[in-house]
């Protein structure tokens, strides 16, 4: 069966796409490129339900069949309202609006349309730009809250708009990454990047992600390493910086940043070598005139100590430099006072040489969003923090090293500062020097030659080490459950005899006690293909709202001060989960939301304290049908005493063929801000992992301390889990 458009048409027809997807979720329904035709093995299915005509958000479309029922064609497609979201990948954008849409033209009993069975419209380029813009501002180092947007932040939406407008990719650049500072014995771990630089990469590539989320645009930050700009006045080879520079690249390309590109000075001074074409040898060779052309574009009436006195920006940048100078250049026998003069004179030299570093990047990425290390005003960049992180003054990955805290904390600090009374000191796959980890016997695997390796932003992977295998049955589950409490999700990857039946059932018992769900110990998650509006979605391949698990699980108690009965909620303490079988690369995520980092990242004009007096109410209809009232919108985890939220999203009738969920605020007037932004932080992707499964994975996860959901899924390739509950 093939869906035909008009030729002036076809702009339209991933609208439709998305709506044929849901009708018919079990076909394949796609587009041939510059065809504009959606090709489906059997869609006549769908094409029933269609009937003559149908209404789509924002379109409206007529359906004819034709005499060959091999052939449908759209006779008319027409936009009413708000511009037609565009991308470079037009499948992949598809993906976020194909696990939207159902049947809108389904009834309820009583011959009515559900409330919310009709999609909002589309949202126009201004939206989108401002709904990207707002991303970007919860990243700025000054971030407090969306209300009061600062010059730089307004000044990137018109930037995000006029890409959008031009269908272009949304650009940033940022200088950062020059080379590891020159102090090896107190500051840093070695010459080379780290987890310090693993995480940061992660946590800009994760920026990028979130404005493409936000935008439904693709977003790239560039980053032009700035070394050969300051080394020689640092004290730092030019091979050092050569040769950081090509880990880094290397180390974003094995962790996957791809919305993540370099830059070299030699890109934007307008010589002939390409940094891509360019060896160590060559690079090494060329950098006397790689730094004399970017000195040659400094502005020759620049006064570095006028610009001190009376540009708010260089002042901070110019105090910024004096304090990471007092630890990275040693006295060698001076006093205080020379050491002062020469630091500052090094401050100075540094701004200078900036200014022209700066001058080229403007010239080279006019129109890319300029970003910063450096704390500003937020007026002409947009100040950021290279990666998340609990010091009380940010810090760059190659003035420090990376700490990690047994709850997946993460500090930058002088590596000589941390205490190896409580920390251990981790060396990555080639024997170097990585970051500091906060001891616990949690992490001692007796017999097991196991490594850990954090997840972003969020959970741990557990593997044994290279040349060593182990069965699921040696696995020390109470060191796994104390692990998952600290920092879930706790990932058990390349063990074996996963799938047994019989072994996974019987290291759920080590976990915890198991708690039946419906009268059985094993849960099967698959999609069964079951099209009855009253069943429940965890069986279809459906998007699911973020929640935990058990909420709809209940019993009555006696209230000890008023002797009344009332409702508590029995949630389980973990999940457990085994994959049977994976969907396949870049399908069937599941998204796990740490209320850690949630509460870490809430805008200061609403504060947990604020959030822990809220109670809610859901109201779930279909398999679930119930209503749960006066609900803690945060509980204290019961071993770490941290806040958590206790959540369901609301989910709509256009998102799901299911039973829908409203969701309200009992109290503070109701506020339908508090929802949205749960519902935002919730995604936000300094909070949320977005875990993609392979089969044999073992997972445990903590359902107080986490939310989680999971991605719409093909059913081309089966996605089956087995989760056990235990307490």
């Amino acid at each position: 069966m093939a869906i035909k458009f008009r030729a002036d048409e076809v702009s339209q027809r991933t609208v439709v796409q998305s709506y044929l997807k849901f009708l018919s979720p079990r076909e394949d329904v796609h587009i041939i490129q510059g065809l504009g035709n959606i090709v489906d093995d059997s869609v006549q299915s769908a094409v029933e339900k269609l009937g003559s005509n149908i209404s789509l958000p924002g379109t409206v479309a007529t359906i004819l069949q034709t005499k060959d029922e091999s052939t449908v064609t759209v006779s008319s497609c027409e936009v009413e309202s708000g511009p037609t979201q565009t991308s470079d990948n037009e499948n992949e954008s598809a993906t976020e609006t194909e696990r939207s849409y159902v049947d809108s033209s389904a009834t309820s009993e009583h011959g009515t349309k559900p409330a919310g069975s009709t999609p909002p419209p589309p949202k126009s380029i201004m939206e989108r730009a401002r709904a990207a813009a707002l991303v970007l501002n919860r990243y700025r180092i000054e971030y407090k809250h969306d209300k009061e947007l600062p010059k730089s932040i307004k000044f990137s939406q018109t930037q995000i708009q006029a890409a959008l407008e031009q269908n272009k990719a949304i650009e940033l650049v940022i200088p950062a990454f020059p080379f590891k500072s020159p102090n090896r014995k107190e500051k840093v771990l070695g010459a080379l990047p780290d987890e310090a630089e693993r995480v940061a990469l992660l946590h800009l590539n994760g920026l990028c992600l979130a404005i493409k989320d936000a935008a439904n645009c693709d977003a790239y930050l560039t980053i032009v390493s700035d070394g050969i700009t300051y080394n020689d006045i640092l004290g730092v080879s030019d091979q050092e910086v050569w040769r950081y520079g090509q880990h880094l690249r290397q180390l974003a390309e094995d962790n996957g940043c791809q919305y993540i590109r370099f830059s070299r000075i030699c890109d934007l001074v307008g010589t002939e070598h390409a940094s891509e074409n360019l060896t160590e040898e060559m690079y090494l060779d060329k950098v006397p005139e790689f730094r004399r052309l970017l000195e040659a574009n400094g502005p020759a009436d620049f006064d570095v100590v006028d610009a001190i006195a009376n540009d708010p920006d260089i002042l901070k940048t110019y105090r910024g430099y004096r304090r990471f100078l007092e630890t990275d250049l040693t006295r060698n026998g001076r006093s205080k006072s020379e050491q002062g003069r020469q630091i500052g004179e090094v401050a100075k030299a540094m701004i200078t040489r900036g200014k022209a570093f700066a001058a080229i990047i403007s010239s080279k990425y006019s129109d890319f969003i300029r970003l910063s290390i450096h704390p500003s005003q937020d007026t002409n960049k947009v100040s950021i923090a290279t990666l998340p992180q609990d010091n009380q003054a940010v810090a760059t990955p190659w003035h420090g090293a990376l700490v990690r805290g047994l709850n997946g904390s993460i500090s930058i600090l002088h590596a000589a500062t941390v205490p190896a009374l409580t920390h251990d000191l981790i060396y990555d796959a080639d024997g170097r020097p990585s970051y500091f980890r906060e001891r616990s016997d949690a992490f001692d695997w007796p017999n097991m030659n196991v490594t850990f390796e954090y997840l972003y932003p969020c959970g741990i992977v557990v593997k044994p080490a290279p040349g060593h295998q182990y069965p699921l049955s040696m696995l020390d589950m109470q060191k796994v459950r104390k692990l998952a409490i600290g920092c879930s999700p706790i990932v058990l990857r390349g063990f074996s005899n996963t799938k047994n039946e019989q072994e996974f059932v019987a290291k759920a018992w080590h976990l915890g006690p198991v708690v039946p769900f419906r009268g059985h110990t094993i849960e099967v998650v698959r999609n069964e293909a079951n099209r009855d509006p009253k069943s429940n979605n965890v069986s279809s391949a459906e998007a699911m709202p973020m929640h935990y698990d058990g909420i709809f699980v209940t019993k009555m108690v006696k209230d000890e001060e008023t002797g009344l009965e009332k409702r508590i909620i029995t949630a389980p303490h973990f999940q457990y989960f085994v994959s049977q079988s994976a969907a396949q690369p870049g399908d069937g995520y599941t998204l796990f939301t740490s209320s850690d980092l949630f509460v870490r990242h809430l805008p200061r004009n609403n504060p947990i304290e604020k959030l822990e007096k809220l109670k809610w109410t859901c109201r779930t209809h279909g398999f679930f049908a119930s209503t749960l009232d006066d609900m803690d919108l945060v509980v204290k985890h019961p071993t770490k005493n941290t806040p958590c939220i206790r959540w369901h999203e609301s989910w709509p009738q256009w998102k799901t063929n299911f039973g829908h969920t409203d969701v309200s605020i009992d109290n503070d007037g109701g506020s339908q801000k508090v929802v949205d932004l749960v519902n935002s932080l919730a995604y936000d992707r300094r909070v949320c992992l977005r875990f993609a499964w392979q089969e044999g994975d073992v997972l445990v996860n903590d359902n107080i301390s986490m939310l989680h959901t999971r991605t719409s899924f093909s059913t081309e390739h089966p996605r089956e889990l087995w989760r056990i509950h235990t307490n």
